[in-house]
Protein backbone atom coordinates (compact mmCIF):
# COMPACT_ATOMS: atom_id res chain seq x y z
CA UNK A 1 0.00 0.00 0.00
CA UNK A 2 2.21 2.44 1.13
CA UNK A 3 4.08 1.55 -2.74
CA UNK A 4 1.41 2.84 -4.31
CA UNK A 5 1.19 6.01 -2.19
CA UNK A 6 4.48 6.38 -3.10
CA UNK A 7 4.15 5.85 -6.77
CA UNK A 8 0.80 8.39 -6.54
CA UNK A 9 2.78 10.81 -5.24
CA UNK A 10 5.20 10.62 -7.83
CA UNK A 11 2.97 10.94 -10.84
CA UNK A 12 0.98 13.29 -8.77
CA UNK A 13 4.41 15.61 -8.47
CA UNK A 14 5.33 14.93 -12.14
CA UNK A 15 2.11 16.01 -13.80
CA UNK A 16 1.67 19.44 -11.63
CA UNK A 17 5.52 19.64 -12.69
CA UNK A 18 3.88 19.31 -16.14
CA UNK A 19 0.75 21.56 -16.38
CA UNK A 20 2.22 24.41 -14.40
CA UNK A 21 5.80 24.81 -16.35
CA UNK A 22 5.49 27.63 -18.88
CA UNK A 23 8.30 26.81 -20.69
CA UNK A 24 8.41 22.91 -23.04
CA UNK A 25 12.10 21.92 -24.04
CA UNK A 26 10.55 18.74 -25.36
CA UNK A 27 10.67 17.16 -28.58
CA UNK A 28 9.32 13.91 -30.20
CA UNK A 29 12.35 12.57 -29.94
CA UNK A 30 12.88 13.37 -26.38
CA UNK A 31 10.47 14.34 -23.19
CA UNK A 32 12.59 16.58 -20.84
CA UNK A 33 11.06 17.42 -17.28
CA UNK A 34 12.06 19.45 -14.12
CA UNK A 35 11.42 18.39 -10.80
CA UNK A 36 11.42 20.89 -8.16
CA UNK A 37 11.12 18.60 -5.80
CA UNK A 38 14.31 16.58 -6.77
CA UNK A 39 16.00 19.47 -7.85
CA UNK A 40 16.68 17.23 -10.69
CA UNK A 41 15.81 17.00 -14.62
CA UNK A 42 14.80 13.78 -16.35
CA UNK A 43 15.18 13.59 -19.93
CA UNK A 44 13.80 10.48 -21.59
CA UNK A 45 14.75 9.40 -24.76
CA UNK A 46 11.18 7.98 -26.95
CA UNK A 47 12.86 6.32 -29.51
CA UNK A 48 16.03 5.25 -31.89
CA UNK A 49 17.61 8.71 -32.90
CA UNK A 50 19.29 10.21 -35.80
CA UNK A 51 22.78 11.88 -35.36
CA UNK A 52 20.66 15.49 -36.06
CA UNK A 53 18.21 13.58 -33.34
CA UNK A 54 21.05 13.42 -30.80
CA UNK A 55 22.61 17.31 -31.12
CA UNK A 56 19.11 18.65 -30.95
CA UNK A 57 18.04 17.01 -27.71
CA UNK A 58 21.27 17.21 -26.26
CA UNK A 59 20.95 21.20 -27.00
CA UNK A 60 17.32 21.47 -25.71
CA UNK A 61 18.42 19.92 -22.76
CA UNK A 62 21.28 22.16 -22.39
CA UNK A 63 18.70 24.96 -22.74
CA UNK A 64 16.59 23.35 -19.68
CA UNK A 65 19.62 23.32 -17.39
CA UNK A 66 20.49 26.63 -18.22
CA UNK A 67 16.79 27.71 -17.54
CA UNK A 68 16.32 25.82 -14.29
CA UNK A 69 19.92 25.93 -12.93
CA UNK A 70 19.71 22.15 -12.58
CA UNK A 71 22.73 19.72 -12.43
CA UNK A 72 21.20 16.52 -11.49
CA UNK A 73 19.90 14.69 -14.58
CA UNK A 74 18.48 11.34 -14.80
CA UNK A 75 19.15 10.12 -19.19
CA UNK A 76 16.95 7.38 -19.97
CA UNK A 77 18.49 6.26 -23.13
CA UNK A 78 16.50 2.47 -22.93
CA UNK A 79 14.18 2.90 -26.17
CA UNK A 80 17.02 4.04 -27.80
CA UNK A 81 17.80 0.60 -28.77
CA UNK A 82 20.13 0.78 -32.01
CA UNK A 83 23.21 3.32 -30.66
CA UNK A 84 26.49 4.09 -32.18
CA UNK A 85 29.76 4.56 -30.04
CA UNK A 86 30.66 7.63 -31.12
CA UNK A 87 27.17 9.57 -29.40
CA UNK A 88 27.73 8.44 -25.67
CA UNK A 89 31.71 9.26 -26.39
CA UNK A 90 30.48 12.95 -27.73
CA UNK A 91 28.05 13.73 -24.64
CA UNK A 92 30.80 12.36 -22.24
CA UNK A 93 34.03 14.20 -23.46
CA UNK A 94 32.92 17.52 -24.80
CA UNK A 95 29.48 18.34 -24.09
CA UNK A 96 28.93 17.59 -20.26
CA UNK A 97 32.25 19.82 -20.03
CA UNK A 98 31.21 22.75 -21.77
CA UNK A 99 27.72 22.54 -20.15
CA UNK A 100 29.42 22.18 -16.88
CA UNK A 101 31.64 25.11 -17.08
CA UNK A 102 28.30 26.75 -17.78
CA UNK A 103 26.57 26.11 -15.12
CA UNK A 104 29.02 26.32 -12.31
CA UNK A 105 29.57 23.50 -9.98
CA UNK A 106 29.49 19.88 -10.08
CA UNK A 107 27.16 18.32 -13.12
CA UNK A 108 26.02 14.94 -12.17
CA UNK A 109 24.31 12.81 -14.81
CA UNK A 110 22.69 9.13 -14.55
CA UNK A 111 22.33 7.58 -17.81
CA UNK A 112 19.80 4.33 -18.02
CA UNK A 113 20.73 2.12 -20.35
CA UNK A 114 20.12 -1.58 -21.47
CA UNK A 115 21.79 -4.15 -20.60
CA UNK A 116 23.61 -4.63 -23.82
CA UNK A 117 24.84 -1.41 -24.62
CA UNK A 118 26.91 -1.98 -21.14
CA UNK A 119 29.04 -4.74 -22.94
CA UNK A 120 29.41 -3.31 -25.42
CA UNK A 121 30.83 0.09 -24.28
CA UNK A 122 34.24 0.67 -25.20
CA UNK A 123 37.03 1.29 -22.25
CA UNK A 124 37.78 4.48 -22.56
CA UNK A 125 34.58 5.78 -21.86
CA UNK A 126 34.55 4.86 -17.84
CA UNK A 127 33.42 6.48 -14.94
CA UNK A 128 35.07 9.68 -13.87
CA UNK A 129 37.15 10.23 -10.51
CA UNK A 130 35.34 11.40 -8.16
CA UNK A 131 37.18 14.51 -7.70
CA UNK A 132 36.15 15.53 -11.73
CA UNK A 133 33.96 17.94 -12.23
CA UNK A 134 31.40 16.00 -14.34
CA UNK A 135 30.29 13.02 -12.89
CA UNK A 136 28.06 10.56 -15.27
CA UNK A 137 27.22 6.68 -14.40
CA UNK A 138 25.26 4.16 -16.10
CA UNK A 139 22.46 1.77 -14.86
CA UNK A 140 19.80 -0.78 -15.94
CA UNK A 141 17.95 0.32 -12.72
CA UNK A 142 16.07 3.57 -12.52
CA UNK A 143 15.81 3.17 -8.98
CA UNK A 144 19.49 2.60 -8.55
CA UNK A 145 19.76 6.02 -10.80
CA UNK A 146 17.78 7.73 -8.58
CA UNK A 147 19.35 6.63 -5.45
CA UNK A 148 23.23 7.76 -7.28
CA UNK A 149 21.55 10.65 -7.69
CA UNK A 150 20.45 11.62 -4.09
CA UNK A 151 24.09 10.50 -3.27
CA UNK A 152 25.77 13.20 -4.90
CA UNK A 153 23.37 16.19 -3.81
CA UNK A 154 23.81 14.92 -0.26
CA UNK A 155 27.24 15.35 -0.60
CA UNK A 156 27.04 18.68 -2.52
CA UNK A 157 25.36 20.50 0.67
CA UNK A 158 27.40 22.08 3.38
Amino acid sequence: MLYYLDWVLLLVSHLACQLFSAVNFSSDSLAITFRPDLEQLTARWQHTISPNELMAGYEALRQAALHYGCRYWLIDARRRVSRSNNGPEWVTTQFLPQLQQELGGRLCVAFLVLPHFLTGLPATLVVPPASAPVQFDRFLDEGAANAWLATQQAAARP
